[in-house]
């Protein structure tokens, strides 16, 4: 039988998703609570780092072989099954209970994995040996061929950008967003309040499809009255035209993905308010 897949025990995910919180805290300027988490849950005698260094490899070394990469994956399971198991329950249960004592727990959660099937496998593979054998063999199948690059579709160019910047060390991730975010500054210096927070928060929670469709549904609700109110004050044709504006804009509905084009639109609808102010 194959044991249900849990965010909450994946130390994989845990890294990940705070890792993911410090750029977002960063960002939005405010104190990075996910650093001192890190530090210490993952410090250098810690047993959750020696597993997450376990997740690490198998999520991203890469073999052109498969004798290779089956050397690869059953020396990490020999050095997992050495792991202090009472001394790692402990820890990851002592860090998620500190998550939940410092984060919303579902918004935390709800951040979507792009590795997420490959995460849940190595899961499989450390957690779960004595489980069905076909169970084990699928989990070590998907790995393999993960590591290898087989069965695979072709990466967008984002998500290959990605991965070439999480290969990084910490002082040239740290430069390299620096220079980033100075130049999305000097970019976008000429766009009014409401544009520069939708784009922060797209930034921010470009992974967080919930959270983000959240604020843009309800960002599309104030904005749908702000053209209503300004309707009023302006001549009977352009009175029309905004109304017809208003009627085609649509809040997103609960299985819709956000995509680059609800953004844009919404940048736009705010162009259309300011510039009705400014009349």
């Amino acid at each position: 039988m194959k044991a249900k897949h849990s965010k909450y025990k994946n130390t994989g995910i845990l890294f990940e998703l705070l890792t993911r919180q410090i750029t977002s805290e960063t960002i939005s300027n405010n104190s990075p609570k996910a650093v001192s988490i890190l530090k210490k849950f993952f410090g250098n005698n810690s047993t959750l780092l020696k597993e997450y260094q376990i997740y690490h490899a198998l999520i991203n070394k890469r073999f052109k072989k498969d004798a290779s990469a089956t050397v690869l994956i059953e020396t990490l399971i020999s050095a997992h099954s050495k792991l202090n198991k009472s001394a790692l329950r402990r820890e990851r249960y002592n860090l998620v209970r500190e998550i939940k004592d410092t984060y919303n727990i579902e918004d935390f959660f709800k951040a979507k994995i792009p590795n997420y099937k490959i995460y849940a496998s190595v899961y499989n593979l450390l957690e779960n040996q004595d489980a069905n054998p076909l169970s084990i063999v699928n989990s070590k199948v998907a790995i393999l061929e993960h590591i290898t690059n087989k069965n695979l579709p072709n990466k967008p160019k984002k998500e290959m950008v990605m991965e070439e910047y999480e290969k990084f060390d910490k002082e040239t991730r740290a430069l390299t967003y620096k220079m980033l975010m100075e130049k999305f500054n000097d970019k976008y210096s000429g766009l009014a309040d409401n544009q520069r927070i939708l784009l922060k928060e797209y930034v921010y929670n470009v992974s967080n499809s919930p959270k983000l469709k959240a604020f843009l549904n309800k960002e599309i609700e104030i904005v749908k009255s702000e053209i209503e109110t300004l309707s009023e004050n302006v001549d009977q044709v352009t009175k029309i035209k905004l109304n017809e504006v208003r009627s085609l804009i649509k809040p997103l509905c609960k299985k819709s993905f956000v995509h680059d084009d609800n953004v844009i639109n919404l940048l736009n609808y705010y162009k259309l308010i300011n510039e009705l102010k400014n009349i």
